[in-house]
């Protein structure tokens, strides 16, 4: 539980200071915002942020430490102890995005609880800051993907069966942010040289891909003018796919999938700093390319692995049915007319993140009561069966023409049957996303 603090005294000014991402905020703007902000004390064990729950705020620490913990079946996973001052929850915050971690105070603290009113109004006439905490997210991915190259090597040597327990050694001095990571991998490296068997770098990339994944499409639009439903069958060695669905008013709606070149954790971190991005940049004003072109921005100026991810996106006017979209090197998306009448939208062109000036041209159709948007990611159309005959296009099209008009849950189990059936038991080598959306009348019996 939290409690009142006192009012911020010149010592919070310097430890505002101290925090990266408002280090480039004039005097003014940071009085300003922590002019909107509240101070708050937490006592040693209490929680600020849950994970999986949603609220529109975040921390700023002035004194204290946390501890940032993953709760799973298995028990807790702590990932990193943050000393203040520092800026804990801001991503999901501004991107009003499930929290994918539990916060709590490891002792006794103070902090400013920011609203994220607040942060999107500091961050609009200074966008820098919104570069700065972008930019702190880059270089947290950056120091996993170090660390991970370690980690890797271990694993490789393990495999090997020739494990030189000097590798332990480059692991007692961690950064902070992966001391909890390097503690639990030495746990796990004795006891793989004993039993010869590791899957723990696979079970975190799915973890950080389930935990973005949107939950309660259902509730979208309490009209009932659409229903959505989206599904994943992640493979053997876990992908980058993505899908996201969210409002951006009362009366749009915002639909993205999207497919991350590699796999495991550094295609899922990548995943994560995509629907991210686009969440930040879709609450700015701006039509379907502008958002897409500020995606694109802050993926390659953050992007010292040089991933890009392809992306289809599109903005659902709910009352008119007028669908704005544009496709980044993704596969073409599918038109679903309730008489079972199917077409392609235009896809292809350059992924997102791979140049800095990049051309996007948005196009528009309209969907009537009925209609349906269907979108996915490679791993449907080019799953195989035992031949390696490829799924493909064609027979896609014609498992979406049998479903004129069904519910979007119903379309993506009957795509994913039809594929499951085409392979026959194959493992699939990549990620199989499916997501629809179908257009209903106000209020009409979903």
């Amino acid at each position: 539980m939290s409690r009142a603090a006192g009012p911020p005294a010149d010592t919070d000014i310097a430890r505002m200071r101290g925090i990266a991402a408002f280090a480039p905020l004039s005097d003014a703007a940071l009085a300003e915002l922590m002019g909107l902000a509240t101070p708050v004390a937490f006592a040693a064990g209490a929680v600020m942020i849950r994970q999986a729950e949603t609220i529109d705020v975040a921390f700023a620490l002035l004194s204290g430490e946390v501890a940032v913990v993953n709760e799973t079946a298995l028990g807790e996973a702590q990932l990193a102890l943050i000393a203040a001052p520092a800026l804990v929850g801001e991503i999901a915050a501004l991107a009003r995005a499930p929290r994918t971690a539990t916060v709590r105070a490891v002792s006794d603290l103070t902090a400013l609880r920011l609203p994220r009113e607040a942060l999107v109004k500091i961050a609009r006439d200074n966008p820098d800051m919104l570069v700065s905490v972008v930019g702190q997210l880059a270089r947290q991915i950056q120091g996993v993907n170090e660390a991970l190259a370690v980690y890797a090597g271990g694993f490789e040597a393990l495999e090997r069966d020739d494990f030189d327990p000097a590798v332990l050694g480059r692991l007692n001095d961690p950064s902070p942010e992966m001391r909890g990571f390097s503690e639990a991998f030495q746990r796990l490296a004795r006891r793989i040289a004993q039993e010869r068997r590791n899957r723990s770098e696979m079970a975190s990339a799915a973890l950080i891909q389930r935990a973005m994944l949107p939950q309660g499409l259902a509730g979208l639009d309490p009209l009932g003018r659409c229903d959505v439903f989206g599904d994943m069958t992640s493979a053997r060695d876990v992908g980058g796919d993505l899908y996201d669905v969210f409002r951006l008013d009362d009366d749009r709606l915002a639909l993205a999938v999207g497919d991350v070149c590699g796999k495991g954790v550094p295609a899922s971190l990548f995943m994560s700093v995509t629907m991210t991005v686009l969440r930040l940049a879709a609450q700015q004003d701006g039509d379907v390319a502008t958002t897409l072109r500020r995606v694109n921005a802050m993926l390659y100026a953050q992007n010292p692995s040089a991933l890009f991810v392809t992306l289809f996106y599109a903005v659902l006017d709910l009352r008119t049915g007028r669908l704005d979209f544009a496709s980044c090197g993704h596969n073409p998306a599918f038109v679903v007319r309730s008489d079972g009448a199917c077409r392609t939208l235009p896809g292809g062109g350059m992924p997102l993140g791979l140049f800095p000036d990049k051309t996007v041209r948005s196009q528009q159709i309209d969907l009537a009561v009925g209609d349906t948007l269907f979108l996915y990611t490679d791993g449907v159309t080019e799953s195989v069966d035992a031949a390696g005959d490829e799924f493909g296009e064609d027979r896609l099209s014609a498992v979406l023409g049998g479903l004129g008009g069904a519910r979007s849950e119903a379309v993506c189990r009957s795509v994913m049957a039809a594929v499951g059936a085409f392979t026959r038991g194959i493992d699939p080598f990549d990620d199989i996303t499916c997501l629809a959306l179908r257009r209903a009348a106000a209020g009409a019996d979903r």
